[in-house]
């Protein structure tokens, strides 16, 4: 199958420009897909899964850096006015936006990693897709986690040192790209919170959550070091009215998976299609 793969700019909010990546197939007839990333996570991670969906019948998928990220990095002078909110509040339903006016004719459909499955109980855009799936969707407070003294640690004590002496975290200490200073302070200060950013006062998007009524797969990963079933159901439960279903992977013959590891290659066969089965034809796994 030919593949169009095209390197996009989409305006924002704010003035800020978003790169991202448009992949399609003009013989399909499948939904429109939307990926958003895992916090620091560079968009072309997700390029391999792009391709296996639209192999599979997507008419088009896009990823994309959120703003302050990777290839969106934008003007470093304007990164102390960023807000990890804004990921959520006008990154997101900036490239869904896109998506739904450049396909019209096609039903929209999410996948978000880690912190892309919070931001869509906060965009307000949640009617625009027919159904979301979740990868490694968590809660972040920190005891509610597997290791929560090392993210302790690499948050509060250094992850707020950095912020404060140099304004950003370098790439080196990032899962994938560098990023302001003040999106760290944000995630840092959440993470201390029994109930993440639920009761943050500068967040009232957080009563959104409650209006989400799609079909909303969440898939747990069980040797995902930063999670259990405690903080992703924990999180997922905020999803109050959507037809929610929990779905939990274990590692095969394919090998371990983590929290990034899903969307490796090697895990095409074993674990892909669980996913992809669910955004392109709505089959929900096994069991479910």
């Amino acid at each position: 199958m030919e593949i169009e793969q095209n390197n996009i700019t989409i305006s924002a909010p704010k003035d800020w420009k978003l790169a991202a990546t448009l992949f399609e197939s003009l013989s399909n007839n499948g939904p429109t897909v939307m990926i958003s990333a895992a916090a620091g996570v560079p968009h072309y991670f997700y390029a391999n899964f792009a391709k296996h969906l639209i192999e599979n019948g997507a008419r088009a998928v896009i990823t994309y850096d959120y703003r302050g990220m990777g290839q969106s990095a934008g003007n470093r002078q304007r990164w102390p006015e960023l807000r990890m909110k804004d990921w959520a509040l006008l990154d997101f339903p900036a490239v869904a936006n896109h998506l739904t006016k450049q396909f019209p004719d096609h039903e929209l459909v999410g996948l978000g990693h880690s912190y892309g499955g919070q931001a869509l109980g906060l965009s307000g855009i949640d009617d625009q897709f027919s159904r979301y799936a979740t990868v490694a969707t968590i809660s972040g407070y920190w005891r509610d986690l597997e290791s929560p003294y090392v993210l302790w640690f690499k948050t509060q004590i250094i992850g707020r040192a950095l912020a404060k002496l140099l304004g950003y975290i370098p790439k080196a200490l990032s899962v994938g790209e560098a990023f302001p200073g003040t999106i760290m302070v944000d995630w840092a200060n959440w993470i201390k919170r029994p109930d993440y950013f639920f009761s943050d006062p500068g967040l009232p998007e957080t009563k959104r959550y409650k209006d989400v009524e799609l079909p909303l797969l969440s898939v747990g990963l069980e040797d995902d070091p930063w999670s259990n079933e405690n903080s992703i159901g924990k999180f997922m439960s905020h999803y109050s009215s959507a037809d929610l279903r929990q779905h939990w992977i274990s590692p095969t013959s394919s090998g371990e998976i983590g929290h990034l590891g899903f969307f490796s290659r090697k895990h095409k066969t074993d674990h892909w299609p669980i996913v992809s089965d669910f955004l392109l034809s709505g089959k929900w796994p096994a069991g479910l």
